[in-house]
């Protein structure tokens, strides 16, 4: 990656680092009741649910990139104002585009709190049972916050680093979980309706949110391309252990089973055997590695809301230190208000309808205006040449 200069958009993330951002970003909390969620609408062929969801996010990142780069070197912040009113009308185009931008930021601040208190609600069930939630929360905002501390480099070097950390322990995992599989639980291998599957797997998309980060991080890619591979390399990573993973919690609990334990990633852990037993209590092993993919996960998506926040306000570095510090405040605060376990699921749920909103219709619309602009600039030349 370059050097960083006195103006951070000189940055450029390798195809290699913008992979890793997306990939630490997406697998995080969610790996924990996916293959409950899953298998919930599609039952026995819940494992496809990943596989059909990533439709709608290749199709999403796709647009994303499209986006950036018809903007190179600008955030979602920065050429949000340019769709709106172009640059002629500078002042229209920040008010227009203001609305989208805190609903942006908004969603940020929210699932940063939210995917802190599952990891506060996992750590405190299965490991520090005597430790208070709140200690735990506080903890990992103060990794996040140190992150926010430093350019984009860092934050870009710390995902590189951390990425084959958590990837290749989750892949054993998975496989290793196989040795107890029942191959029988995967039939009939489908048996739902068509509607129901497509609901399965729409819902199942939300385990992909986190790539509106993108919106701001594109900006410092290397080249045209090297986005839409970025994009494209994440999510299919992400793919593939999501869909290893249900796989795995079917063939050894069965859908029924799944649907009676609140954390079944966790519970598939617990039953796996380490051949030559290295490792006794594999849970352990496993929690080390997930605390790496949530840190990320947070760290991402607390990085991008501040940064969008600077850029808003334009700002610069010490205000992005300020800010990072202050907002742990209120974050902390959300984080703990849910009472119990499911009014966490009910936001998460409200949270990945919302996602669709941000990461969907709102690059679509950007993106009709822009290709309406463009049209509209075409037929002013054809004009003017016959003219």
């Amino acid at each position: 990656m370059g050097q960083l200069g006195k103006d951070p958009q000189h940055n450029t993330f390798s195809l290699w680092q913008m992979t890793s951002i997306i990939t630490s970003t997406l697998i995080g909390v969610g790996i924990l009741t996916l293959p409950r969620t899953t298998t919930e609408k599609m039952l026995e062929a819940g494992w496809l649910a990943p596989i059909l969801g990533s439709i709608f996010a290749f199709f999403v990142i796709w647009l994303i990139a499209v986006l950036s780069r018809r903007f190179p070197g600008l955030t979602f912040i920065q050429y949000s104002p340019i769709v709106w009113g172009g640059h002629e009308h500078s002042r229209l185009g920040f008010w227009l585009s203001l609305p989208w931008i805190l609903i942006f930021i908004g969603v940020l601040f929210v699932s940063t709190a939210i995917t802190s208190r599952i990891f506060g609600e996992v750590v405190v069930t299965a490991v520090l049972q005597d430790t208070p939630l709140e200690v735990i929360i506080v903890s990992m905002f103060v990794l996040a916050v140190f992150l926010c501390l430093h350019e984009l480099d860092t934050l870009a070097r710390v995902n590189e680093i951390l990425f084959p950390l958590i990837l290749f322990p989750v892949l054993f995992i998975a496989f290793a979980s196989f040795q107890k599989a029942e191959w029988n639980n995967i039939l009939p291998l489908i048996r739902v309706p068509l509607k129901t599957a497509i609901m399965g797997s729409f819902e199942t998309s939300y385990s992909f949110h986190g790539y509106e980060i993108m919106l701001i991080f594109f900006a410092f890619a290397h080249g045209d391309t090297g986005k839409v591979k970025a994009g494209f390399y994440g999510i299919g990573i992400s793919v593939f252990v999501y869909t290893l993973i249900v796989l795995a919690g079917i063939v050894v609990f069965g859908y029924e089973e799944l649907q009676k334990v609140t954390w079944p990633t966790l519970e598939l852990v617990k039953t796996t055997q380490v051949p030559g037993l290295i490792l006794e209590r594999l849970e352990s092993a496993f929690l080390a590695v997930w605390v790496a993919a949530v840190f990320t996960t947070v760290a991402n998506g607390y990085y991008a809301l501040i940064y969008s926040l600077r850029q808003l306000l334009k700002k610069g570095m010490l205000f992005q230190r300020i800010a990072s510090i202050v907002l742990v405040i209120p974050l902390f605060f959300v984080a703990i208000r849910p009472q119990n376990i499911v009014e966490i699921f009910n936001v998460t749920t409200f949270l990945g309808y919302t996602t669709v909103w941000i990461s969907v219709v709102s690059p679509l619309i950007h993106w009709l205006i822009m290709l309406y602009r463009d049209r509209g600039r075409r037929t002013e030349k054809r004009s003017d040449a016959h003219g």
